[in-house]
């Protein structure tokens, strides 16, 4: 299936901390018509947590669909706790030194198992569908579903030289519909803190912007009902790698991560070595480059995460940059689902659903 992606999108420009910080980018994805969703799932489908997809794509059995945790109950709020690490990424570096952040007070303690969000500071957005500050960054995109308990909270962060609206471009319509109908909200940043150290060696996003998504992800929960156990996160390419590290910094809370054309290009301290994130890398070939392989990168980042304990999915679509088709977006969605924070056990351990791309394998 032929992605929705515009091509200048596949040229976003990427790169590694030896570059320049003042190179010339494209901008992609500032306006732009929403992807059409025409293998997405209908808007308005509820989805069971810890269920295989059903459809007639691909060609492997279905997943035994797992029981997956209460969705029902609350996260208990926590400080940051684990480590971040400092500095920018370099292209297959090792990874810098981490040094960890003083963790705030317990306002409770968690269940064995349950997510961990830290607590609310200040005062929280009005969660409607529009473009918001929080904390000091402005220019946070937001589409709210109608309130109502168990939606799902997805993070969307874009590449380089993009903007928020990235996020209508490239996730299908269907899905983002189904998201909303659900009472979910998808969150697109337009701009970074730019301090803390960086992912991606790009400096179009920084490592404190996670501490933005924990103010939106604890106010989520308690203002809009969202699951604490649905916070998923994904992106394309610097975004891909924003994903990727948001991934291993905040695992006490997001439950799955479905990066695109991303991974890492170093290694960020995994923050809660007792809940490592269900990966599902998307990326091409050989095209698949900008300054980096991506196909390296998601390769890197899948070795990394499963040797950690987590449960991977590698999706090799043979494409370009960025140019994941809307059926594997929409099998990413349905991965999602499938993995809510700590689902025991694992959904996909007979196969994955049969609508999955045929490309896809457990890593």
């Amino acid at each position: 299936m032929k992605s929705t992606l515009p091509a200048a999108l596949c040229m976003v420009c990427l790169c590694v901390s030896s570059c320049s910080s003042d190179a010339p980018v494209d901008n992609p994805g500032g306006g732009g018509e929403a992807a059409a969703g025409g293998s997405s799932p209908s808007a308005g489908a509820t989805a069971t947590a810890g269920t295989s997809a059903s459809g007639a794509g691909g060609t492997r059995p279905s997943g035994s669909g797992g029981t997956s945790p209460s969705t029902s109950g609350s996260a208990a709020l926590a400080g940051e706790g684990g480590s971040d690490a400092s500095g920018g990424m370099s292209e297959g570096g090792a990874g810098s030194e981490s040094s960890g952040e003083a963790g705030q007070p317990s306002a409770g303690s968690p269940a064995a198992g349950d997510p961990q969000l830290p607590p609310i500071v200040g005062e929280c957005p009005e969660l409607k569908t529009g473009t918001v500050s929080v904390s000091g960054l402005s220019g946070i995109s937001l589409q709210v579903g109608a309130k109502q308990p168990g939606g799902a909270l997805v993070f969307y962060w874009h590449g380089t030289g993009s903007s928020a609206n990235e996020v209508n471009l490239l996730i299908p319509s269907g899905v983002r519909q189904e998201i909303l109908a659900e009472g979910g909200i998808i969150v697109s940043f337009d701009d970074s803190l730019g301090t803390g150290g960086d992912c991606s060696g790009t400096k179009t996003f920084s490592k404190d912007d996670f501490k933005i998504a924990d103010q939106i992800a604890a106010c989520a929960v308690r203002d809009h009902g969202i699951d604490p156990r649905r916070i998923y996160t994904t992106g394309c390419s610097a975004g891909g790698l924003q994903a990727g590290c948001m991934g291993a910094a905040r695992s006490s809370y997001v439950a799955a991560v479905v990066p695109n054309s991303g991974g890492q290009v170093g290694q960020q301290a995994i923050q809660d070595p007792d809940h490592v994130p269900a990966v599902m890398t998307m990326h091409g070939g050989a095209s698949d480059k900008v300054i980096v392989s991506f196909a390296t990168t998601s390769a890197a980042y899948d070795e990394r995460m499963s040797k950690a304990g987590s449960f991977v999915v590698n999706c090799n679509h043979g494409g370009g940059h960025c140019d994941a088709p809307a059926a594997l977006y929409t099998a990413g969605w349905e991965f999602m689902k499938a993995h809510p924070f700590g689902v025991a056990p694992e959904p996909y351990d007979s196969g994955l659903p049969m609508s999955f791309p045929d490309y896809c394998a457990p890593y």
